[in-house]
C-alpha cells in the first residue's frame, strides 16, 4: 500500500479544514493527516464533493480527469513515480481549494 509522508498528509489535513471550516478529525473524523497519509484520495474526494454538493462546479465532469490521474499514479504507485508526484496533487488540490475560498 503506497503511503505519503506525513507532513504532506499534514499539509492536506490544512487544506481540507480550510474549505470545510473544521478543526482536525473535522467532517466525521476523515479531515485528518493520520486518514491522508494511507489514503491520500480522500481529500480529494472530500473537496469535490464538498464543490458538487454546494453546486459550485461548473460541469459534472470538472475535476474527472484530476480524480482519474491521481487515483492511477496512488494506486499503481511503482509505475507512476507516486512519491515524484505527491507535491503536484498537493499543489492542484490547493489551487482547486483556492477557487472556493
Amino acid at each position: 500500500m503506497f503511503r505519503i509522508k506525513h507532513g504532506d498528509a499534514i499539509t492536506l489535513e490544512s487544506q481540507v479544514r480550510r474549505l470545510f471550516k473544521c478543526d482536525r478529525a473535522g467532517v466525521s473524523g476523515l479531515a485528518n493527516a493520520d486518514n491522508f497519509e494511507s489514503r491520500p484520495m480522500d481529500a480529494a474526494i472530500m473537496v469535490v464533493s464538498y464543490i458538487h454538493a454546494k453546486g459550485l462546479q461548473s460541469s459534472e465532469t470538472q475535476y474527472d480527469e484530476f480524480l482519474c490521474k491521481y487515483d492511477t499514479i496512488f494506486n499503481y504507485p511503482d509505475e507512476n513515480d507516486a512519491n515524484n508526484e505527491v507535491q503536484n496533487y498537493i499543489d492542484e488540490l490547493e489551487a482547486i481549494i483556492e477557487q472556493y475560498l
